[in-house]
């Protein structure tokens, strides 16, 4: 009997997990920014900004900026900071 029991939960567990015919799953987020710092040989110190595709694997955009003008618009609450 118990067996039994276990069997049929893990039953319920997996017909649970089935994906469901003519339901379309919405992508979440396709594309991932990565962000590094890096110093060149004379010493100068930049952002590296690298936007890639995590379907595909393929950089969609690279973006080289000198670290002091470097601003990214967050935001804080409901406003956009967009200078520091």
């Amino acid at each position: 009997m118990k067996r039994f029991l276990i069997g049929l939960m893990m039953l319920s567990f997996v017909v649970a997990s089935l994906p469901v015919k003519g339901k379309v799953e919405r992508e979440v987020g396709r594309y991932q920014l990565e962000t590094l710092v890096y110093e060149s040989k004379k010493g100068k110190i930049y952002i590296v900004e690298t936007i890639l595709d995590t379907k595909t694997g393929m950089v969609v955009k690279r973006k080289k900026i000198y670290h002091t003008k470097y601003k990214l618009p967050y935001k804080d609450g409901n406003r956009t900071i967009r200078e520091e």
